[in-house]
């Protein structure tokens, strides 16, 4: 069954579509800054930006980092509102509910394929960005935030290990569009209302006056990837980040199992 709903994700036009946006996120932020250099501070908030010249190890890291407000999330919605929405909408999902596979079964497959859908793509984007910072810039030893150098496998190894802090930090997502995707028909309906709640939070979040609730917002420990492009590297806000993924996953996946147990869904 599980394996059945990876065909269903990954065998689709629109999961080309997704994937190939987040290769060309990586793709054109090589080119742009191959052509024009890093600029004179214009990274922003992104600490890897100015970086991507020396070392191309950072270009697929600063791809994530910049996608992992809107890009990635957006993506993710996009794929999680589908999994109970479109089913409903085409007039399967009747026929999966009265299958002898429970209900709650059905809930913990379509979590687990999106789960790998997002791990899929998230690595795919590192990939990606490892492959055209390789062509477009120098590789060597990497210099991390902290002013340390590490070897290249190093650097590596750590791109690798900010796309899977970014995984862990969009699981909540994925738990979001699944909710969502259980209390309509609308797929796009479904997409809207999840990232619709990321962008709010993610408001909220930059709102001076509600800096005590931040640890509650979704999008609170996003920056936590860059930790680990430190010396030593830092875990306490990646362990934060993990403990307010699982109060979100818990809350929306509580509503999904309420909703699909103790309800017909419109089909």
């Amino acid at each position: 069954m599980y394996i059945e709903e990876l065909r269903f994700i990954f065998f689709r036009r629109r999961t080309a579509i997704s994937f190939f946006v987040l290769g060309a996120i990586s793709l054109l932020l090589g080119i742009v800054v191959a052509t024009f250099g890093n600029g004179r501070g214009g990274g922003g908030g992104n600490p890897f930006l100015d970086q991507i010249s020396h070392n191309g190890v950072f270009l697929g890291v600063s791809a994530i980092t910049t996608a992992q407000i809107v890009i990635i999330p957006l993506v993710i919605s996009v794929a999680a509102g589908e999994a109970f929405a479109q089913e409903a909408a085409y007039g399967t999902l009747r026929y999966l509910l009265i299958s002898p596979v429970s209900r709650v079964r059905l809930l913990i497959v379509k979590a687990l394929a999106l789960s790998t859908y997002a791990l899929a793509a998230v690595l795919f984007m590192a990939t990606v960005g490892l492959i055209v910072g390789a062509i477009l810039f120098p590789v060597g030893n990497v210099t991390t935030l902290s002013g340390t150098t590490v070897s290249y496998l190093d650097g590596v190894l750590r791109l690798y290990g900010v796309a899977l802090v970014e995984v862990l930090s969009v699981m909540s997502i994925v738990g979001l569009g699944i909710m969502a995707s259980t209390l309509t028909d609308s797929a796009i309906g479904a997409a809207s209302i999840s990232f619709g709640i990321v962008v709010i939070l993610e408001i909220l979040n930059n709102i001076p006056q509600l800096v005590h609730f931040a640890p509650l917002m979704l999008s609170n420990y996003f920056s936590a990837s860059n930790d680990i492009f430190r010396s030593p590297i830092v875990y306490s806000n990646v362990l934060k980040d993990l403990y307010e993924q699982l109060g979100w996953m818990a809350v929306t996946y509580l509503v999904s199992w309420a909703r699909i147990t103790t309800k017909d869904i419109t089909s």
